[in-house]
């Protein structure tokens, strides 16, 4: 089965972290995160560019 992969955007670090962890810990999550618009953008290209896109993004 597929790990679904998450990215959190949130410019408080504090709670972008704890969001992260909490995701984490399923066993099928995988999480990304970034702190601001211009550095998930950059994670979205990345992913876009390895064919591994995201399912689900929080901002």
């Amino acid at each position: 089965m597929a790990r679904i992969r998450v990215l959190v955007v949130d410019d408080h670090r504090i709670f972008a972290e704890s969001l992260a962890a909490a995701l984490a810990a399923e066993p099928d999550v995988e999480v990304s995160a970034a702190g601001s618009g211009p550095a998930a953008l950059r994670c979205l290209e990345r992913a876009a560019a390895e064919g591994r896109g995201f399912d689900v993004m929080l901002v």
